[in-house]
């Protein structure tokens, strides 16, 4: 079972428009609302390519109860630790006519001790051997970076596969538990070597910094041009194909999405690579920050090329 953590989920509230100007009262063309948090969104992405999963995390009030009842929608299992003292955080995203996204993003509510203990024993309790675990998001909302640490100390000795999408510190310090795979975008993979990276062959060196933490898959988020992926059989470039954008944000979380589908489907690293380029290329054609048209990224599949280069 695919399991997925969510510290600070949201509500993405996305305003297009033709640009954002400076004071002055920027009128809108079109918003829609979506659910936000990495977590979430790779639990809704598996929903539409038939994986289940359960998503764990913290919900306040009524934001939260909409998030909730979005992922139940889906044909997700939620277990998350639920108040309604307070509220989740909602993000307004900017969407210009040249696809430039503004993300003003709220800090989220800082959760109390016990309610962390809560949602640890809800992991503990229903976090079975062998299962894959989804630690997603820099948990900003959290004072301190080493949040997934202590989740994966808890659990340790379940054999678990753990997936870990952060940033900044909460990245550097999960490298220590040695996670299965860890997808940093080029800006997080540069921060976390501490140098510019420009070319292929740079990345390729700073995943090669790597090796001593030990993790199996390294996948590089290069934005619109495709990802470089480390793996046991081998290292991998993805070209991605070309598609009408309409809005970027949430692609990286569906890339995640498709390597796990790959994955859990036995596909080889080359063909999960290029599924997860299909959904993600399908994702930034899509108005919303989560879900995709199936459909589509099927008709795209064939049209990602993948190359080894190592």
């Amino acid at each position: 079972m695919i399991n997925t953590v969510t510290l600070n989920p949201a509500v993405d509230r996305i305003l297009y428009l033709n640009r954002v100007q400076k004071n002055i009262t920027n009128r809108t063309r079109s918003g829609v609302k979506t659910v936000g948090g990495k977590g979430t969104h790779v639990s809704m992405n598996l929903a539409i390519l038939g994986i289940p999963s359960r998503a764990f995390g913290l919900a306040y009030g009524e934001t939260g109860q909409y998030i909730l009842r979005e992922l139940e929608a889906c044909g997700v299992e939620t277990r998350f630790v639920y108040s309604p003292d307070r509220e989740s955080r909602t993000n307004t995203l900017l969407i210009e006519d040249d696809h430039t996204c503004t993300t003003i993003a709220e800090r989220g509510v800082t959760p109390t001790d016990s309610e962390i203990a809560a949602l640890v024993s809800e992991l503990r309790n229903a976090v079975a051997d062998g299962d894959s675990l989804v630690l997603s998001g820099d948990a900003s909302n959290f004072p301190d970076p080493t949040i997934y640490n202590r989740i994966c100390r808890e659990l340790r000795g379940r054999r678990l596969r753990v997936f870990l999408d952060a940033s900044g510190e909460t990245l550097r310090e999960g490298l220590r538990e040695s996670p299965y795979l860890i997808k940093p975008n080029l800006d997080e993979l540069s921060a976390l070597c501490g140098r510019s990276l420009e070319s292929d062959g740079d990345v390729l060196s700073a995943i090669e910094d790597l090796a001593p933490y030990r993790i199996e898959v390294v996948a590089v988020s290069l934005g619109a041009r495709g990802a470089i992926v480390k793996t046991p059989e081998g290292v991998f470039r993805a070209h991605p194909p070309e598609v009408e954008v309409c809005n970027t944000v949430g692609c990286g979380d569906c890339f995640l999405s498709g390597l796990l589908y790959g994955l859990e489907s036995r596909l080889t690293s080359a063909q999960a690579l290029a599924f997860a380029t299909a959904v993600s290329s399908a994702t930034a054609a899509s108005p919303l920050s989560v879900g995709f048209d199936r459909g589509y990224a099927e008709r795209l599949l064939p049209l990602c090329r993948v190359e080894r280069l190592a």
